[in-house]
């Protein structure tokens, strides 16, 4: 997996995870919060309602209004999420033993 493919992931994962907790929130303070572009995050959602992940549901009341929209997690989207944090998981679990294995090695290194 290359790296632009890892932060688009990780930076889905976050998306899910926000709107999980609170689907009001508007594309702008979505992107503020997970300090993304407001293009990237427009792009994401669209991208994760074409999958199922995200149902994006329009609550305006008049046409002439700007619309007001809202991101709901489907069950799909709750089961990508589980998923998604597994992969993080075990990414992060690697992460840690390179670097300790590393530690040991370096801190052998020294003693000898």
């Amino acid at each position: 997996m290359n790296e632009h493919n890892l932060a688009e992931k990780e930076d889905a994962f976050k998306l899910i995870r926000e709107v999980g907790e609170n689907p009001s929130l508007n594309q702008r303070l979505l992107s503020r919060r997970l300090n993304i572009s407001l293009g990237k995050t427009n792009y994401l959602l669209r991208k994760l309602a074409q999958k199922g992940i995200i149902k994006i549901v329009n609550f305006s009341k008049k046409p002439d209004k700007a619309k007001k929209l809202q991101y709901i997690l489907t069950q799909k989207g709750m089961e990508e999420q589980m998923a998604l944090t597994v992969h993080f998981l075990k990414a992060k679990e690697k992460e840690y033993r390179r670097l300790k294995e590393d530690y040991e090695r370096q801190t052998s290194n020294r003693v000898q």
